[in-house]
């Protein structure tokens, strides 16, 4: 009795809703998600893509690439989903985004993870396939993100899964770590080998790659990653997803946005490398 009365008494969650200004760059019906290129949101986020889930099915119904777009965005607990979406005219797709390559090009867990030709901050030449035997954890950043709790924030948390995966005897040898970075035209593997350098990163476990521009336009989209390279700054605006590929080369796992914790993960790569039973 006494805990019913106790969670009685906790206060509902607070929601609060922003207004959203954008264009919409993908459709995900089966995820009830799109893909939106929105304006800043007063008071709340800077302009960016991002993938937001709605609040029902039928809000999804009649969107298609290219619509702009003004919607109700409700965030309870740090938690955003769209309940509104109003189309308010059309304008050709970006030029200088990858989101033509979205649609329709997701992969899914259990999908096998493509193939592709990379190049480490050693300056050596990499595919994806060689970390086919380890469980890897895969993101993608790029050393000039001004945003804390963004690219920072990834090299964070892999600094933190380095450290646990060599105390862990379970993980040490089994698992991997992998950031590529989506700006080639600055991310050289000198300065790739440099911000390894600062992070004190292991390289028998934590890689960093980098490669030609339709490469990465080509590769990163396939786990929903959005980018906008604007002419006239050296900003990129992206958004955030990390993944798990399993020893056998599927993906596993996606861990959207920065709300993913080390520990999470963690639990996450001993499964993935257990043995079966």
């Amino acid at each position: 009795m006494l805990a019913s009365t106790i969670t009685a008494c906790r206060p509902a969650p607070e929601t609060k809703s922003y207004q959203l200004h954008g264009q919409v760059l993908a459709v995900h019906p089966d995820k009830q998600q799109v893909t939106i290129r929105h304006e800043d949101i007063v008071g709340f986020m800077p302009g960016m893509t991002m993938s937001f889930p709605v609040t029902k099915a039928e809000l999804l119904t009649g969107r298609e690439p290219g619509e702009m777009v003004t919607a109700t965005l409700e965030v309870t607990d740090a938690l955003g989903r769209l309940s509104a979406i109003e189309r308010t005219g059309m304008q050709p797709l970006p030029a200088d985004s990858n989101a033509a390559a979205i649609p329709g090009n997701l992969l899914e867990p259990g999908s096998e993870v493509p193939d592709a030709a990379f190049i480490d901050q050693d300056n050596r030449r990499r595919a994806m396939s060689e970390w086919r035997g380890s469980a890897t954890l895969l993101t993608f950043i790029y050393t000039r993100c001004p945003l804390p709790n963004f690219c920072p924030l990834m090299d964070r948390h892999f600094a933190t899964l380095q450290q646990a995966i060599a105390s862990d005897s379970s993980l040490t040898g089994k698992a991997k770590l992998v950031s590529i970075s989506f700006d080639p035209d600055h991310d050289s593997p000198e300065v790739l080998l440099a911000h390894a350098r600062r992070l004190k990163a292991d390289p028998s476990v934590w890689t960093f790659l980098t490669g030609d521009r339709v490469t990465l336009d080509r590769f990163a989209p396939k786990f929903g990653v959005g980018l906008i390279r604007p002419a006239d700054t050296t900003e990129i605006t992206h958004n955030l997803r990390t993944m798990l590929i399993g020893p056998d080369g599927r993906l596993v796992r996606i861990y959207p946005g920065n709300e993913w914790s080390p520990s999470k993960v963690l639990d996450d790569l001993r499964a993935t490398v257990k043995p079966p039973a």
